[in-house]
């Protein structure tokens, strides 16, 4: 047995987290974790590593790996070597100004190029810095990072969530392999698919205690919309480079008030080089954009605050726009003060999104990671936008939060006509809740038209996203 726990409780804000949890893994085991947003499984595999989060606190049992007690502190030894992590933001691991050559070796990988090999990327990419990585390319250099000193023992939190098929083939491949070879796999997923190919049992969390395996979620009821004829939101020639690399090719798109425009593509696709056009993040190099046709900035500072409020963006990452130091009532009511000259209602918010109001008073670290994305969803929505850029915002939900949050959206765009470009790598999840699709590869529009048309059999787009995947020859794709 290469890890187990025994009557584990770890309380947070007055509650338990964790109340009388055991779990055993067996060398060579792959254990799949599955539960709802916010029921400890994070929580579960950190205390493997022994680490809690800020304002949690151990209340009893133990947690243990390779026969040693993991808290209230690790052996120094462990951590590497023993044990890897792998969380759901692979942007935490990368040092924004440090190349993925450097992190790999600080990380322990004796050959740099093999360890991005293992992970599906060619061996170019180690002279990248993080920002020149999609957010699905992220996630893999810090799989490659976890994977670096050979652990026995590795603790998954979401490997796949951001992950086109392409790539998430290529990490389940390795992650099979990893098992093959007697490395054990704790891996915390909603994707029932994934751990249907690689565990060998899943255990689920509900209250904090170990329970049976949920049955999978229904499909989230797609309501059509006749949305607004006005265009809300157009850009036209838009072309974007990440230093010599052209990143973006003469994209033109069109959403309006009330309409759902998905933004679908494998990672690398430029995707989110997009979403950062859209919202004055990343200046263009060439093309126009325009709200509710009148010329926007590229840049946000050149706009006003009324035009910064109108384009808001929720990130894939919500580390991007949640300050680690601030608690959730300051996120939500800043933004509207510092725009619209208002006071925000933090308890009103919240419930919108779906959380209670005491998630107010908590810091961005107490929360599990699909509660931080809601919150990220609250503070965007804090300043009343015309238009909401969502950028893989439900790839690290577990199903009952990802359909709240597709629900939410929908119930949005046809009670405010709000526009949404809603960017994903998820066919499903596109034919969900979009209007239209425009299909990106390589930088360029590959395809555009109504969902009910594009996206009739979700299940043979793979061959047709496949053609936006970065290659050895050609690796330049953000």
């Amino acid at each position: 047995m290469i890890a187990h726990v025994e009557s584990l409780r770890v309380e947070a804000g007055g509650r338990a987290v964790l109340d009388g949890v055991d779990l055993a893994i067996s060398e060579g085991e792959a254990v799949g974790l599955v539960g709802p947003s916010g029921c400890g499984k994070t929580t579960l595999a950190l205390a493997l590593l022994g680490h809690l989060r800020d304002g949690a606190r151990h209340g009893g049992g133990q947690a243990f790996v390779g026969g040693r007690p993991m808290l209230p502190k690790p052996p120094p030894d462990v951590r590497g070597r023993l044990v890897g992590y792998l969380g759901q933001d692979p942007g935490l691991v990368l040092t924004p100004y440090q190349r993925v050559e450097a992190a790999l070796r600080l990380a322990g990988a004796a050959d740099v190029g093999e360890a991005l090999d293992r992970v599906g990327l060619p061996p170019s990419f180690a002279r990248r810095y993080p920002h020149q990585l999609s957010g699905g390319q992220q996630q893999r250099v810090a799989l490659a990072f976890a994977l670096a000193r050979e652990p026995r023992f590795l603790v998954l939190d979401e490997p796949t969530a951001a992950l086109d098929v392409m790539a998430r083939a290529e990490v389940l491949a390795e992650l099979r392999r990893l098992r093959d070879h007697g490395v054990a796999l704790l891996w915390i997923s909603h994707d029932h698919g994934a751990l249907e190919q690689l565990v060998s049992r899943t255990v689920a969390l509900s209250d904090g205690r170990i329970f049976c395996v949920p049955d999978p979620v229904a499909e989230v009821p797609h309501r059509p919309s006749t949305p607004d004829s006005t265009a809300v939101l157009t850009t036209a020639g838009l072309s974007a480079h990440h230093g010599r690399a052209q990143v973006l090719h003469d994209v033109g798109l069109t959403v309006s008030a009330g309409e759902c425009l998905a933004v679908l593509g494998v990672s690398g696709a430029g995707k989110s080089t997009l979403a950062r056009c859209l919202t004055g993040l990343h200046r263009p190099s060439s093309g126009t954009t325009e709200l509710v046709s009148s010329p926007l900035a590229a840049d946000v500072r050149d706009r006003s605050r009324e035009e910064r409020a109108s384009v808001q963006l929720v990130p894939q990452n919500p580390a991007e726009s949640l300050h680690p130091r601030q608690t959730v009532r300051t996120a939500l009511t800043r933004p509207p003060k510092v725009l619209l000259g208002q006071r925000g209602d933090a308890a009103e918010l919240l419930r919108a999104v779906g959380l209670p109001a005491e998630v107010a008073d908590r810091m961005p670290g107490e929360l599990s990671g699909g509660q931080r994305q809601r919150v990220a969803l609250a503070r965007a929505l804090a300043v009343r936008p015309k238009v909401l850029v969502c950028d893989e915002i439900t790839s690290a939900l577990d199903p009952a939060t990802q359909a709240g949050v597709l629900t939410l959206l929908d119930d949005l765009r046809h009670e405010h006509g709000l526009a949404v470009v809603f960017i994903t790598h998820d066919a499903a999840v596109a034919a969900a809740i979009s209007d239209r699709v425009l299909v990106l590869a390589e930088g360029r529009v590959l395809a555009h038209g109504p969902t009910a048309e594009l996206l009739a059999r979700p299940d043979d787009l793979p061959s047709l996203l496949a053609l936006g995947r970065p290659t050895a020859e050609d690796p330049c794709k953000i």
